[in-house]
C-alpha cells in the first residue's frame, strides 16, 4: 500500500467511511450534504472523537476549537473539512453533524481516519577506511543513513554479531577476506536493508601508512 500526501477511501462501513493518510500529508473530509446547502442549516459541526473541532452558526465560522488542530483546518463552501500537515494523533473518528433551520437533524456522517508514517524509501552506507600499520589491520568506519521514513532506528549485522546504532567501527585484517555487513533501517511503516561487503587489501607503501581497504560490492535488500 502506498501512502502519499492525500488520503483515499479504503472501505465503507455502513454509514461510516474509512480513509488512510500519511504523516505530513493532507486529507479532505467530505460533508456529504447531498442536495442541501449550508444555508439550509441552523448549525453544522465537525467532531473528532466526540469533541468539537469546527463549526458554523449562521454566518459565524470557527475552525480553532481544538488545540491539536490549530492552524491546520480549513472549511470549504460546502462544509467539507481539510486537515493539513497530518499527524499520527489525528487518527480517529470524525463526525459531521447538523441541525436544519426547521429544527430537524440530518444523519450523522462518520469518517474513520488512519494516519500512517511514510515508509523508508532508500538506505545508504558511507564508509571510511584507513590502514593501521601498528596492528596491520584496516580501520573501517561506516555510517548508515536513510530517507523517506520518520524516526528510523538502525541495526547492524556482521557475521554473528549485531548492534543498534547508525555508526559502526571495527578493524579488519587482510587474512579475513571478504566481510559483508548489513545495515537495516526501520520505522513503524517499513524496513529496508543494505549490504556492504569489504575486504582489507593493503596497497602502496605500508611504512608511510599509504595503505587502505578496498570496497568490494554493495547491494539493496528491501524487506
Amino acid at each position: 500500500m502506498k501512502f502519499g500526501g492525500s488520503a483515499h477511501v479504503v472501505q465503507w462501513y455502513g454509514a461510516r467511511v474509512k480513509l488512510n493518510g500519511g504523516v505530513g500529508g493532507t486529507v479532505e473530509l467530505p460533508s456529504e450534504l447531498g442536495s442541501l446547502k449550508v444555508e439550509d442549516f441552523r448549525f453544522l459541526k465537525w467532531k473528532f472523537n466526540n469533541t468539537d473541532i469546527a463549526e458554523k452558526f449562521s454566518d459565524q465560522t470557527d475552525v480553532n476549537l481544538h488545540a491539536q488542530f490549530k492552524g491546520r483546518l480549513q472549511l470549504s463552501l460546502d462544509f467539507s473539512l481539510t486537515v493539513r500537515e497530518l499527524r499520527l494523533e489525528d487518527s480517529g473518528e470524525y463526525q459531521r453533524v447538523g441541525l436544519k433551520e426547521d429544527g430537524s437533524q440530518i444523519p450523522t456522517y462518520k469518517i474513520q481516519l488512519q494516519v500512517y508514517e511514510p515508509p523508508i524509501t532508500s538506505v545508504w552506507i558511507q564508509s571510511e577506511y584507513t590502514w593501521d600499520p601498528e596492528n596491520h589491520t584496516c580501520a573501517v568506519r561506516l555510517v548508515c543513513s536513510s530517507s523517506g521514513g520518520l524516526r528510523p532506528s538502525y541495526t547492524w549485522r556482521m557475521r554473528d554479531q549485531t548492534g543498534s546504532s547508525s555508526r559502526l567501527h571495527f578493524f579488519l585484517s587482510p587474512r579475513e577476506g571478504n566481510v559483508t555487513i548489513t545495515c537495516t533501517a526501520a520505522n513503524a511503516a517499513s524496513q529496508m536493508s543494505r549490504n556492504h561487503t569489504v575486504r582489507c587489501i593493503p596497497t602502496g607503501d605500508q611504512t608511510t601508512g599509504n595503505t587502505s581497504a578496498h570496497i568490494m560490492t554493495s547491494a539493496y535488500i528491501k524487506i
